[in-house]
């Protein structure tokens, strides 16, 4: 209860906020998101007129490559903003592609796990060390997924040095694992309620704990130059972004429908869905863990401060 009073104040004070009349002609925001339940604070606050009432005109554009499709675009101008995983984001700070932070979209907890390592129902495999030499899928290849079944294979007596990674989209997956052309995956929300309900797959392991208890897990974020052009739109849409998440996280079996409209699943088999944690103000210490962890596994070429990242348009905690 007490969490629900405070994503309407925060609701109500952006409301407050943003009531000065804004233009219709608005300038348009393209902003791009996955097929994930990490995007259903921008479905939510699109549909209840969030972004109308900061004088926002935003353009949800729905990809399926993930987060490195979506950094592409934002890279080129197709986007302005889009969400992508951090670490995705990471690789592209260390390749001195300008990105910034504006605000978190999800946080990753190993008290309540969400995304696991699965694989088919029958499948002989039983331990880290099993998956040597196997074929495991991967939304992308510079994902998180990746980097988290490689350090929780090493670290459960495996080698990840002998696993293949292919990329497929969520939905491509669990008929992936079913017909053997891979061994198994790392799958989130909300494709994977579908796919525990089918039945013919199950948990191997929970990867993710690899990279530590509590860490940031995805981003929205825009191209540097942008935001100090439009720093003004781009502190409205961070706002709006963690109001959103506030009464979201306060309210998800209410975001079903919505969810299960976007993403193409049956509603029902959403029910048992687990949603993340759903991202607050920056805090440099949930971002550490993971530049750590790439450095280590050489996805980066040094380890450099979170705070690099983090744009001066991301709205900062109350006082």
């Amino acid at each position: 209860m007490f969490a629900r009073r405070i994503a309407l104040a925060l609701v109500c004070a952006l409301v407050v906020s943003t009531s000065a009349s804004f233009g219709a002609d608005a300038p348009t925001i393209r902003v791009g998101a996955g097929l994930d339940v990490e995007s259903t604070p921008l479905l939510y606050a699109k549909q209840a007129g969030l972004f109308a009432r900061a004088g926002l005109n935003v353009e949800i554009e729905k990809l399926t490559g993930g987060g490195t499709a979506i950094a592409a675009a934002v890279a080129g101008g197709g986007l302005e903003i889009g969400k992508a995983s951090t670490f995705a984001l990471i690789l592209a700070h260390a390749k001195g592609v300008p990105f910034v932070l504006l605000a978190p979209a999800a946080y990753y907890s190993s008290a309540d796990p969400d995304i696991p390592l699965i694989v088919a129902a029958g499948s002989t495999i039983r331990s880290a060390k099993d998956l040597d030499g196997k074929t495991l899928g991967v939304v992308s290849l510079a994902t998180t997924m990746r980097l988290a079944d490689q350090a929780w294979i090493d670290q459960n007596g495996g080698d990840s040095r002998t696993v293949h990674f292919v990329e497929l989209s969520p939905p491509a997956v669990p008929v992936a694992i079913e017909a053997g052309r891979i061994d198994g995956a790392t799958l989130s929300e909300p494709v994977l309620s579908a796919a525990m309900g089918s039945g013919k797959v199950r948990v191997l392991g929970y990867s993710y704990n690899a990279i530590g208890k509590h860490f940031d897990l995805a981003d929205w974020f825009s191209n540097a130059d942008w935001v100090a052009k439009n720093h003004d739109l781009a502190t409205r849409f961070a706002r709006v972004m963690i109001a959103a998440n506030a009464y979201v996280g306060a309210h998800e079996a209410e975001m079903m429908p919505l969810v299960a409209t976007y993403v193409g699943v049956d509603p029902a088999a959403l029910a048992k869905m687990r949603n993340p944690e759903r991202g607050q103000y920056y805090d440099p210490a949930l971002i550490q863990p993971l530049i750590d962890l790439a450095a280590k596994y050489g996805s980066i070429p040094k380890v450099f401060p979170a705070a690099e990242l983090i744009s001066d348009a991301a709205p900062k905690p109350p006082k």
